[in-house]
């Protein structure tokens, strides 16, 4: 019996490659994102949608259990970043990345855990290694991500006696459009100088030269496959030691190397 994965974001970067691996490995595919279908070259099932508008995404939801009877797993994966100073940030922006990467996500859960008490599903999230490793002038795209796992983390409990199993799957530098999309406020003052170009330009040159957004499907698809997966899992040797090393690393350490590394 074919399971069924639903994706949010899924039009490029991990949420169009995640959305492909699945369906190379046989599960029915349905993607959802802002871009028009005609603008995306997908062989899975498409949706145009805001994950902000709650009504919509009530109905393809609807229209996609009604259709398949099943829905297995609920990946959360569309998401966005903003860089600079946050004395520079606008209110608008902050409001904005955090409806998208967190708020909308926990809408979608609401939509969902309905038809996962169903099929005993999944429920995944896209962090990011800048949850634990908060990197400068990437405030409110860090907190966000650490925000998304103190949120899994406290659904797992409320869902587990159902059978929903819920977990975070976090990449460190991945090379995909994200980094071109990122909104970017390079506006400083004689305080800062030319840090906040330096430290932006680091963060995205290691994007550049990070993983494939592949790795991240194949750990995406181990989470599903198992029956109780790790509640957070890196992708990568490199970011599974970093994520281990922040664990003991005191913070005052931890938060200075981060800052030497961006």
């Amino acid at each position: 019996m074919k399971k069924v994965i639903v994706i949010s974001g899924a039009s490029s970067g991990i949420g169009l490659a995640t959305a492909n691996y699945f369906l190379e490995k046989g599960y029915t595919v349905y993607g959802i994102a802002m871009d028009a279908p005609e603008k995306v070259d997908v062989k899975f099932n498409y949706y145009q949608g805001n994950i902000c508008d709650s009504e919509t995404m009530q109905k393809i939801a609807k229209e996609i259990f009604t259709k398949e009877g099943q829905i297995d797993v609920l990946y959360n994966n569309a998401g966005f970043g903003i860089s600079g100073a946050i004395e520079f940030t606008e209110k608008e922006k902050v409001e904005k990345i955090f409806a998208v990467n967190i708020i909308a996500h926990i809408d979608m859960c609401k939509i969902y855990i309905p038809y996962l008490r169903e099929s005993k599903g999944k429920i995944i999230f896209t962090s990011s290694v800048a949850a634990p490793a908060a990197i400068p002038f990437q405030a409110c795209y860090s907190a966000t991500k650490a925000a998304i796992e103190s949120f899994a983390l406290a659904l797992s409990k409320e869902v587990r006696s159902q059978g929903i199993r819920v977990a975070c799957v976090r990449p460190g530098d991945i090379n995909t459009g994200f980094t071109a999309a990122r909104e970017k406020n390079e506006q400083t003052n004689e305080a800062y100088g030319d840090i906040v170009k330096k430290k932006t330009d680091n963060m995205e040159k290691a994007e550049i030269n990070g993983m494939k957004p592949i790795a991240v499907a194949k750990q995406v698809y181990k989470v599903a496959r198992r029956k109780n997966p790790p509640l957070i899992s890196s992708v990568g040797f490199g970011y599974k030691c970093i994520s281990s090393l922040l664990k003991i690393l005191p913070v005052r350490w931890s938060n200075y190397l981060v800052y030497k590394l961006y």
